[in-house]
């Protein structure tokens, strides 16, 4: 017999959207919702979550180290960047 007692439950709001869109992606996968919530607490419990392991902030991590960076000297000079990215 299992002493694994499964007596916690976790939940979170999101979009209606973003549930079906992630319920697809992981049907894909052959995982469901709460398998992949279950999976991904067990790395976190296991000190096994990094939050840079996403293939865009690793290139701009990498970037950032070999000084591949734009300098910003000015709150308007941000904003005007920022605006730059959406258009």
């Amino acid at each position: 017999m299992s002493t694994d007692v499964k007596n916690k439950i976790v939940s979170t709001r999101v979009s209606s959207d973003t549930y079906a869109r992630a319920k697809n992606n992981l049907k894909i996968q052959g995982l469901t919702i709460p398998e992949y919530t279950r999976l991904s607490l067990a790395k976190a419990a296991n000190s096994d979550v990094d939050c840079l392991d996403f293939s865009e902030t690793t290139i701009a991590k990498k970037e950032a180290e070999t000084g591949q960076v734009s300098t910003i000297g000015s709150l308007a000079e941000f904003s005007d960047w920022l605006d730059s990215l959406t258009h």
